[in-house]
């Protein structure tokens, strides 16, 4: 690898994605009022509550008001701390902490599920939705593709359709389990390429925002390279660490007395002999470097405040 950056999102990229994004919804609205409980359908549930409550706790803290009824409400006040934060990092971290508490979409058959609402589609806020799109990478968009033309042809090839109810839940449940298996392998390749990149080009310092805090680990978010990462302070044996606090909790960072640097160990600690404070949101200074041992792997280190 030569080159490792976040993908940016043109509006191009929007447009189609809305078309598509239409597509599905009017192909999941047309299967379930012509067939019925064999409609295949995309549902999300919502985020777990608990969660979601912390993120908005946490946007508070900084004076910051996240509306999190429901994904509208979500979408609307992450707009308007768009326009009221001059921190764009701040917002990115924002959007990486509500990502935590989502849980994944599911296929599923209609009939198989008591309540309608159980159809819902949380993060497009739709009452329904499906995958018909994509057929060429995707089964269940073969099997919706297969239903669409059912209802074409007739109530009469409805009622014939090959397959059952039950059997169509059958597909979702195969579905879903071999959609996580591609959405881990995928993630699993992103990180193998990334350190890859890096033991060629290792990051001595980029900048890093906090996003959750941990007794003797943190979760740091690097813009620079999209990557979210939990930093051990165990094995920063050049620093001393105390947490404080339980709810809130913080983590002061200190250098040991000797040197201010790990030599070939590790990255140069750039924050001299003040104490570090790290909180939810703070701006840090980390190295990016990759595992020597396997398996392989992306290492983040704690290297000092952020300055720049």
């Amino acid at each position: 690898p030569q080159l490792c950056e976040p993908y940016p999102l043109k509006d191009s990229n929007r447009l189609v994605e809305e078309y598509m994004l239409m597509a599905n919804y009017l192909v999941a609205q047309r299967l379930i009022t012509h067939a019925g409980g064999l409609a295949l359908l995309r549902q999300h549930p919502p985020p777990l509550e608990l969660g979601l409550g912390e993120v908005a706790q946490v946007a508070q803290g900084l004076g910051l008001h996240l509306d999190t009824a429901n994904s509208a409400s979500i979408q609307n006040s992450l707009r308007r701390i768009s326009h009221e934060c001059t921190d764009d990092v701040i917002l990115q971290g924002i959007t990486e902490l509500i990502m935590a508490p989502m849980q994944p979409a599911e296929y599923i058959a209609a009939g198989a599920v008591d309540d309608p609402t159980q159809w819902r589609h949380f993060a497009l806020n739709i009452p329904y939705y499906t995958h018909f799109t994509s057929p060429i990478r995707r089964y269940a968009d073969v099997i919706v593709h297969r239903l669409l033309q059912a209802t074409l042809d007739g109530p009469q090839a409805v009622k014939e359709y090959y397959q059952r109810m039950d059997e169509i839940s059958n597909v979702t449940d195969h579905c879903n389990d071999k959609r996580m298996a591609a959405k881990k392998a995928q993630e699993r390749s992103d990180r193998v390429f990334l350190s890859l990149y890096l033991r060629e080009h290792p990051i001595k310092s980029a900048m890093g925002i906090v996003v959750s805090v941990g007794e003797k680990s943190f979760t740091v978010f690097v813009p620079s390279l999209g990557l979210s990462a939990r930093v051990n302070l165990e094995v920063h044996e050049h620093l001393i660490y105390e947490p404080i606090g339980e709810i809130r909790r913080k983590i002061i960072v200190r250098r040991r007395g000797g040197g201010a640097e790990d030599g070939e160990e590790g990255p140069m600690w750039t924050g001299g002999s003040e104490p570090l404070e790290i909180r939810v949101f703070a701006k840090i200074a980390v190295a990016c470097i990759c595992k020597e041992t396997s398996p392989i792997d992306v290492i983040v280190k704690l290297v000092g405040p952020w300055s720049q």
